[in-house]
């Protein structure tokens, strides 16, 4: 492999590192944003289940159409973390392979001193 092969092969592949990096930072910004979401929607929900307890006729039926509400929210929320978490093993999987990369790189250039 000539010089100027190892330093595109080289670019090439810390240009993909770079990407996967800036993949993996959205999908933890995400992730957190996400949870953040399914936190605040089951204290909601806890909160309608106390008027729910304590609360007149006309409040417990407001209560219980807000908790629907919520729990569609939760199934949609929860669609999104899955797919997040599919997100976050396949990126998992293609930084392996461009550290695997860099070690023959490194290896290679090792090899010619």
């Amino acid at each position: 492999m000539e010089e100027s092969e190892t330093r595109e092969a080289v670019e090439k592949v810390i240009g993909r590192m770079k990407n996967l990096v800036n993949s993996l930072e959205q999908m933890s910004y995400d992730s957190i944003n996400t949870t953040d979401r399914l936190l605040n929607l089951l204290n909601r929900a806890r909160e309608y289940n106390q008027v729910i307890r304590d609360g007149d006729l006309e409040e417990r039926i407001a209560a219980s159409e807000a908790i629907g509400e919520i729990l569609d929210e939760l199934i949609r929320t929860s669609f999104q973390v899955n797919n997040l978490s599919h997100q976050l093993e396949v990126e998992t999987v293609s930084q392996r392979d461009t550290l695997e990369s860099i070690c023959q790189i490194i290896d290679y250039l090792y090899s010619l001193s």
